[in-house]
């Protein structure tokens, strides 16, 4: 498994983003003082994990696998990391992909200022919706749709 661990200037309102938006689930908080909650908005916490959890098909046959995504302030990434300072910004490049997010659904639920472009049927047969996330990550979310690779 691959998860992504994003600098973010506010861990509260990235959390607001991929819960309500995408409607990831908060998996755990972490303060600067290294104290572990389970729940909460995300106020003053410097880093959290948040968990995608597909939902299976009826038949029960189709396999999606989910995910998770990390959020970490600058300044508790600096403390690991010391490439990394307090004052470092987010710099977004390239997207995260989200295969199995239903690109009509998170439409419904985003404000139009965030879509950068779609829903699209893409040529490769995937129906996708790119998004910009609080600090300009750009996130895709996208389902088969038509002559899809599998």
């Amino acid at each position: 498994m691959i998860i992504p661990n994003l600098l973010v200037t506010d861990i509260k309102t990235s959390l607001r983003f991929y819960k309500d938006i995408l409607g990831m689930e908060l998996v755990v908080l972490v303060s600067p003082d290294k104290d572990v909650s389970f729940e909460g908005n995300g106020e003053g916490a410097a880093f959290a994990t948040l968990e995608w959890k597909p939902e299976t098909s009826q038949e029960g046959t189709e396999k999606q696998l989910g995910g998770q995504i990390m959020l970490q302030t600058a300044q508790s990434l600096s403390e690991e990391l010391s490439l990394y300072s307090a004052n470092s910004a987010p710099t977004p490049s390239g997207t995260i992909y989200f295969r199995g997010l239903d690109p009509e659904e998170i439409q419904k639920r985003a404000p139009q200022d965030i879509v950068v472009k779609g829903p699209i049927q893409q040529w490769y047969g995937m129906n996708e919706l790119y998004l910009k996330d609080p600090d300009g990550y750009i996130i895709c979310v996208g389902v088969p749709a038509g002559n899809a690779p599998q």
